[in-house]
C-alpha cells in the first residue's frame, strides 16, 4: 500500500515520540483536527508556513530524505509542486530560468540525476 501524507505523518511523530494531543498542540491543532489529518480525513495542509511549523516540530533537516518525502506527500498530486520548492522559486531570481533551462534541454532522468549529484558536490 502506498505511503500516504497522514500514515507518513504519524509514522514520524511515533518515531520522535510524540503523543498526538501533546504534537498537536505543539502545531496549534485542536487534536481531533490532526487525529483527521493523520487519518487521511482531510487534505494535506497547503499552507507552506504549516507545513515548516511540523517539520520543524518533528526536528526534521530540511536536506533530509524525511523532509523531501513530507512536502512530496503534501503536495497530493503529480501537478502541484511540493510547498517548499514553490517557496524557494518564488524567492530566488534565477530558479525559473534554471528549470526551464533543464526542460529545454529535455534531459533524461539518468541526467538529471547526474546534475543533481554534481550540484550536491559544489
Amino acid at each position: 500500500m502506498e505511503k500516504t501524507f497522514g500514515s507518513y505523518l504519524r509514522e514520524l511523530r511515533l518515531k520522535k515520540c510524540h503523543g498526538l494531543r501533546s504534537f498537536a498542540k505543539e502545531i496549534g491543532w485542536l487534536p481531533s483536527n490532526y487525529s483527521n489529518l493523520e487519518n487521511d480525513k482531510i487534505n494535506p495542509p497547503r499552507d507552506t508556513k504549516m507545513l515548516f511549523s511540523i517539520a520543524e516540530a518533528l526536528q526534521l533537516r530540511k536536506d533530509s530524505e524525511e523532509w523531501a518525502k513530507l512536502f512530496d506527500l503534501a503536495a497530493d498530486s503529480p501537478e502541484r509542486a511540493p510547498a517548499d520548492i514553490v517557496k524557494y522559486v518564488n524567492e530566488s531570481e534565477l530558479m525559473p530560468l534554471m528549470l526551464r533551462t533543464v526542460a529545454n534541454k529535455k534531459l533524461s532522468k539518468g541526467q538529471i540525476k547526474k546534475l543533481i549529484e554534481d550540484i550536491k558536490k559544489i
